[in-house]
């Protein structure tokens, strides 16, 4: 028996046709309607700039499509908000309001025993009082809903229904063929390089570069046809897993990968008329509202589908955006993402990250370029830095390297007598570890700058002895800008633990 598709106007029907456009919602509100520096951390900070956004345009005669359309976007990001200290799912109220057929709520947690609130109800509530508080007054009467719960069952924690799209949720396990794919690519990108720029490579996953390789396609491609010939061909998927890593290494996506599922619904991912299947692509999962991108297909909207100018209808093929612009619709990190990622993986407290993410409260949730998520990392207590810069005290500057890195493994090695001696700027570096003497060489031009080559050599002595503790120092790579210095940073972690801080953070940890 096939399920009968409940009518347009019923309240699943309704219900779900805002779930579907929720993300797309949110995302209005944050690339288009409200400035660059509103803070989206999710929190009270957001709420009481979103509603003082509100009071301003109010009073700004902007259009009634315009401003309807604020209110729907506003709507959705408050009842998100208000979900994820409530707990509970979105709902839909019959009774008409403004001509609609009802509007969404949000139904807190069951276990609070409270009533649906309706966002657009307090939106207006807000424009009505304008106290500039109501979305905070809100949220601190569900929060001392919950809090009262927990003093009842201290273990208690609201339940949020998981929102598509928008709420973070787990990657799929690597597939064999994707992680045999990507292999292969890493394995011959030194000769993808040779191939496709004649070796003339200076900047390697920055994003300038991609403006190379889109030139690139096009001049090896006149149509779509052409390239869907070639696309299983050593360039086009080097160029495909160049494109994915660029945007992997700058903005932490992971590569995903979907088989063939004979069950799927046609159209589906799985399914065997889905772009989606059997390619490998860049996804962000574990953040909220990330991006995803296929790059066989950016690829290939680079070029037009015939041999002519146009599309057949007299309009030149356009495509929306360059390949640098990809970039624009992915999330980089934060310190909350950081936080949040070191939570799960069990290197770090909640309460930790707690008091991180308060001192740094002022840039928790702002974006992070690839060259500060290592610091972001020291930041958690999860590693280590060596200066770049000159520093007043080599010898001053090993014995403080050293000391912190010991104080990461919790006791299980000790450093003392950190000594540098010999040579005009001293060239021998000698410590004890666990009570046995360690020798280093070293090499100094100056009494300024540290030898980070020796760092890396040395940084291993202090990782816990293999059997009793599988954790280790990983030098940590990462995208580099130009004409800049950076520090060297080193991160302790399990091998596992450094697998998917690589995947997720778009690191290369070794």
């Amino acid at each position: 028996m096939t399920a009968e598709t409940p009518p347009e106007d019923s309240p699943p029907h309704l219900l779900q046709k805002w779930c579907d456009e929720l993300p797309y919602q949110i995302l209005l509100l944050e690339r288009v309607l409200l400035p660059e520096d509103f803070p989206f951390d999710y929190g009270p900070l957001s709420l009481d700039a979103l509603e003082a956004q509100l009071l301003e345009l109010d009073n700004s005669g902007q259009e009634d499509e315009k401003w309807a359309e604020f209110v729907e976007s506003a709507t959705a990001y408050l009842g998100e908000v208000l979900l994820g200290v409530a707990g509970g799912a979105w709902g839909w109220n019959t009774r008409p309001v403004d001509g609609r057929p009802g509007q969404p709520v949000i139904c807190p947690d069951p276990e609070l025993e409270l009533s649906p609130v309706a966002p657009m109800l307090l939106v207006s509530y807000a424009l009505r009082v304008r106290t500039g508080t109501a979305f905070a007054e809100e949220r601190a009467r569900l929060r001392q809903a919950v809090t009262a719960r927990q003093q009842a069952i201290p273990a208690w924690q609201p339940v949020k229904e998981h929102t598509p799209l928008v709420d973070p949720r787990v990657a799929r396990p690597e597939d064999p063929v994707l992680s045999a794919w990507l292999a292969e690519r890493s394995e011959g990108f030194s000769a993808w390089v040779k191939d496709a720029f004649d070796g003339a490579w200076r900047w390697n996953y920055h994003p300038g570069t991609l403006d190379w390789l889109e030139a690139v396609v096009k001049q090896r491609f006149a149509t779509v046809a052409e390239f869907d010939t070639a696309r299983d061909e050593p360039f086009v998927q080097g160029a495909c897993w160049y494109l994915g890593e660029v945007i992997r290494r700058n903005k932490g996506a992971v590569w995903q990968y979907i088989p063939f599922d004979p069950d799927a619904e046609p159209a589906a991912p799985g399914s065997r008329d889905s772009v989606w299947t059997e390619v490998p692509f860049v996804d962000q999962p574990d953040k909220r509202i990330g991006g995803t991108a296929i790059p066989l297909e950016c690829l290939r909207e680079l070029l037009p589908e015939g041999d002519g100018d146009g599309d057949g209808d007299g309009e030149p093929d356009e495509r929306r955006r360059g390949l640098k612009d990809e970039l624009f619709w992915f999330r980089a990190s934060t310190y909350a993402h950081v936080g949040a990622l070191l939570t799960r993986l069990g290197m770090v407290s909640r309460e930790k990250v707690d008091s991180v993410l308060t001192e740094y409260a002022h840039f928790a949730h702002g974006e992070l370029p690839p060259h500060e998520v290592p610091g972001a990392l020291e930041a958690f207590g999860v590693a280590i830095s060596a200066h770049a810069d000159d520093v007043d005290d080599l010898e001053g500057s090993y014995t403080s390297l050293l000391k912190e890195a010991a104080a990461l493994t919790d006791g299980a090695v000790t450093i003392t007598d950190v000594r540098l001696h010999g040579g005009e700027y001293g060239e021998i570096l000698e410590f004890t570890r666990n009570g046995v003497p360690v020798t280093q060489d070293t090499e100094h031009h100056s009494f300024d700058y540290l030898d980070h080559l020796a760092i890396s050599e040395f940084i291993g002595h202090v990782d816990p002895d293999p059997g009793d503790d599988t954790r280790r120092f990983y030098l940590a790579d990462f995208v580099h800008l130009r004409d800049a210095t950076y520090e060297s940073y080193y991160v302790f972690a399990t091998p596992e633990q450094a697998t998917v801080l690589e995947k997720e953070l778009g690191l290369d940890l070794r």
